[in-house]
């Protein structure tokens, strides 16, 4: 069973608030900046990502197809020799 506890009023720090695992996390405040650039820099990173993320999957087409080129040939390979 797990108990909530609050703190008490002489022992204030500012704006705090318990999570539900009874671990102290600031509210937004004094590090809004922080969080802010680190968003921006998150949204200057994704497109960067995405065009990563096409490159992998055109690499795996082209992979996929040259497998499958592979093996038609050898297909008919195998029939023009042992037809």
């Amino acid at each position: 069973m797990t108990t909530h506890t609050t703190p008490s009023a002489s022992t204030k720090a500012g704006k705090m608030t318990w999570s539900s695992r009874i671990e102290v996390n600031s509210l937004p405040g004094a590090d809004l900046d922080e969080r802010a650039r680190a968003r921006q820099n998150a949204d200057e990173e994704r497109p960067r990502t995405s065009r990563i993320e096409r490159e992998i999957i055109w690499a795996v087409v082209v992979l996929y197809a040259a497998i499958i080129a592979c093996f038609a040939g050898l297909h008919l390979l195998g029939v023009a020799q042992f037809g």
